[in-house]
């Protein structure tokens, strides 16, 4: 009966942590491109994550950490539309 507590429980929490926070406006084409680029080496966070500001940044640290990863850096125009859902739905 422990066993059985035991691995339910395990089950329960590994099956919460590998669901993702929804994003905002998940079918637009700005949270389609954020998916596609930004959920290549990680899970998405949330844009409340961050302020608008903190957002520059990070886009910036994640781009050097694409290049140095081997991914192909965004072009002007996916940082650009990134950038903007980003801030759109920051806190």
């Amino acid at each position: 009966m422990k066993k059985t507590i035991v691995f339910l429980a395990f089950s329960f929490i590994a099956a919460c942590a590998a669901r993702q926070t929804p994003i905002p406006d998940p079918g637009s084409g700005a949270a389609k491109l954020f998916a596609d680029k930004c959920g290549v080496c990680h899970s998405l966070p949330h844009p409340k994550r961050h302020t608008a500001n903190q957002w520059e940044h990070m886009v910036t640290v994640m781009d050097k950490e694409r290049d140095h990863r081997g991914v192909k850096p965004l072009s002007d125009d996916e940082r650009v539309m990134i950038l903007e859902y980003l801030k759109k739905h920051s806190r």
